[in-house]
């Protein structure tokens, strides 16, 4: 049985986490931010301030990627669109995080089952990715891939829920690369 997602940890403070960081606050989660820039940290904090002054002073602030994920039950990954970074979060999280924790990425040019795959748990990574739905600003995305299990997803539905979004499910399509054919 999964336990209830109480706290979410939230990778990278540019415009994703921010955002994300702020949703989840005013959904009544206890929120931890981390980024590896104080500056980008600092800039996120006005931000979310200038959004919602009162949840602000609720968010809590972490000074690596370890101390960040230890108590989440859902992780957001939302740093910069590099491979290597993401893997390199994606095993941190797997290392760190609690047994029934969630891993959730924004990506949208690294397949989330690419980094499911490095991880003991590709049944609780999914991708969830804001205002992706079309006409929808206020929408949210989860992506599926092959091994995301449903308890996976409908946590991530209750989390959406919660954060007063439109969530649309979709499958993640992975493109292979075309083999030339000799001409």
């Amino acid at each position: 049985m999964a336990t209830e997602i109480k706290t979410i940890a939230v990778i990278g403070a540019g415009d994703d986490g921010r955002e994300f960081a702020c949703a989840a606050l005013r959904a009544g989660y206890r929120t931890v931010l981390e980024d590896v820039s104080d500056s980008r940290l600092e800039q996120a904090i006005a931000w979310i301030a200038n959004v919602d002054a009162h949840v602000s002073s609720r968010l809590v602030l972490a000074r690596t990627v370890e101390a960040a994920v230890r108590e989440a039950d859902l992780i957001i990954e939302a740093v910069t669109e590099e491979t290597e970074m993401k893997i390199e979060m994606f095993t941190i999280f797997d290392k760190f995080a609690k047994p029934e924790a969630v891993f959730a990425s924004c990506s949208r040019s690294v397949p989330i089952a690419e980094l499911a795959s490095v991880t003991f748990c590709p049944e609780r990574c999914i991708g969830m990715r804001l205002g992706s739905v079309a006409g929808h600003a206020d929408a949210l995305e989860l992506v599926r891939t092959p091994q995301t299990s449903e308890q996976t997803i409908a946590r991530c539905r209750e989390v959406c829920r919660r954060m007063g979004k439109e969530v649309a499910l979709v499958a993640e399509s992975v493109v292979l690369p075309e083999i030339s054919q000799g001409a």
